[in-house]
This record gives structure tokens, sequence and C-alpha cells, in this order.
């Protein structure tokens, strides 16, 4: 495990969830995003010490436990600053609002596991798209919501992109056919925007540097209308959010297990939700249920 350098004074550490590094002229760095958990987190900083960095600050792009699982590990190794947008920060700082959200009550024991809540941190700093400055030196960060509520990407001085997740390499996309999203409406927005908007390097939470930025945009983009294709097929005739669930699950082939659910459940709640808010499908209740049906034309 080494840093791979991107361009510049831009790094990154190459986990599946992966870290990336921007190194001040003083030997401090900032890192996007923490890793997945304190063990990668622990193994980034062997990494770090080998060149003899240390962690300054942390800019989370969003509070999914795979990009700030570490987040705990660093600030207590270095007291450093973490960087969040607001809602983001919420989530960092109170982990239980994950699946709290995901399950829309308290959740079951089985739901407060690594994957769906992080460790706690202290975000220091609530930020907001625009230009931010750490330790005299400029960046700029990108409003990518969508996939989390506040997901945020960063440029760095040397022209690259960190995005989180609100791209998908082709490779993982056609692993798993699938994309997570809170708001259809604001992930779509951040989509165009990106294809608008072609940076000089993009680094993806897992992947790395992505090649073909444009293309793998429309491989996103192709993702969700048959996404969206399957669900509106489906609600020709009404049903409920656990039928919709099921049929689209058993239609692509998705995996079964309740981790998995739970995060499917609360992607197809997004595309109801764009449906219903784009008039293009109508929810109500019906024998004691809450049922959504396409809205006729």
């Amino acid at each position: 495990m080494k840093l791979e350098q991107v361009a510049g004074n831009t790094y990154y550490i190459n986990f599946p969830s992966l870290i990336g590094v921007y190194v001040f002229p003083d030997g401090g760095c900032l890192l996007i995003d923490s890793g997945a958990s304190s063990a990668f987190a622990q193994k980034a900083k062997k990494v770090l010490d080998d060149e003899g960095l240390r962690v300054e600050a942390i800019f989370n792009t969003h509070a999914h436990a795979d990009h700030s699982g570490g987040n705990r590990f660093w600030q207590e190794a270095y007291g450093c600053d973490i960087y969040a947008t607001p809602f983001e920060a919420a989530f960092m700082e109170n982990a239980l609002l994950g699946p709290f959200c995901l399950y829309t009550a308290s959740p079951v024991d089985m739901l407060r596991n690594k994957f769906l809540m992080p460790e706690p941190s202290q975000v220091t700093h609530r930020i907001r798209p625009g230009d931010l400055i750490i330790k005299e030196t400029g960046f700029k960060v990108l409003d990518l919501a969508g996939h989390a509520m506040e997901q945020a990407g960063l440029v760095t001085p040397d022209g690259v992109l960190f995005s989180g997740d609100a791209i998908i390499t082709e490779h993982n996309l056609d692993k798993f056919p699938f994309v997570y999203m809170a708001d259809l409406e604001k992930h779509m927005t951040t989509l165009q925007y990106l294809k608008e908007n072609i940076y000089p390097y993009t680094v993806v939470g897992h992947g790395g540097i992505l090649e073909q930025v444009e293309q793998t945009l429309s491989k996103n983009e192709e993702i969700i209308k048959h996404i969206l294709a399957v669900i509106e097929k489906f609600i020709l005739s009404p049903r409920s959010r656990e039928e919709i669930v099921a049929h689209v699950i058993k239609e692509m082939a998705l995996p079964d297990n309740r981790n998995q659910y739970i995060l499917i459940s609360g992607t197809i709640s997004a595309y109801l939700a764009y449906l219903c808010n784009n008039k293009k499908a109508r929810i109500f209740t019906e024998e004691n249920n809450l049922k959504w049906v396409l809205a006729k034309r």
C-alpha cells in the first residue's frame, strides 16, 4: 500500500473506499474521506508515517460509514479538524441517525453495525459549496447532493475532483447494477453538472482515477433510467412499497440480505418520491395499505 499521485500535491491511498491526500508544503496533509473503519485508517497512517506526513484535517464528502469510518481514529491520533456540510455533519456526530433514518425508528440491533453506523466524530467546520481555505491553500467545494443529502465534492489546487459517490465506475455497475441514493432529483442534477463541468482529473470514492468521465456518467444515467422503468411498469397497478422493493430486487437480481434490503428500500423510496413530486405517480391509502400507482397521462 502506498501513496498514488494524481497530480502535483494530490494523492490517494487505494483502499476499496479510498482516502484522498493533499500534501501541504510543511509536511501536513488534508485527507479527503477517512477510510471505512479504524482498521483501514491504521493502515493508511503507516503509509503517511513512512512519507513523514501528519494529518491536520479531514474533508468528508459525506457521512456514510465507508467514507467517515476512520474519522474517530484520525481525530484521536492527531486532534485534526474535520470539514463537512451541516446535514452530513449531523450524521457523523450522531451516528445512530443513519440506521434510525433507514429504519424510521430506533433501529433493531442488527442494523447498529459498522457498515451503517461509524464511530462518531466531532465536525469542527461546517461548510457550504464554494471556495474553501485550509492552511492558506484554496480549494473548491462542489454541491454533489443526491447519493447523500448534502454530499460534497472537493477540487484541489491541482484540478483534481474528489467526487465521493456521485459517480460509480462502470466496472462496479457491471458487478452491481444499482445506485444507492437519498434524493433522485438532486442526484440527476449532480450528474448533469458533472457532464457539463469536466475537471482535469476525477477521483471516485470506489475505483480511483476515472479515465472515461463522460462515458461513465452516461452509464450511471442508464442505470437510473432502467430502475425507473422497472418501477413504472410495476406500478401500472397499485403497489405497496414492500411489493415494489421485492419486485426490484427480483427483477434486477440484487442481493437479498437484511443490510442490503434496508439500503435498497431507502433508495426505492427516493425513486417513488421523485415520481410523485414530478406528478408521474400518486400515493394513496387502500385497504389499510400505503400504495403507489403510475399517474394517468
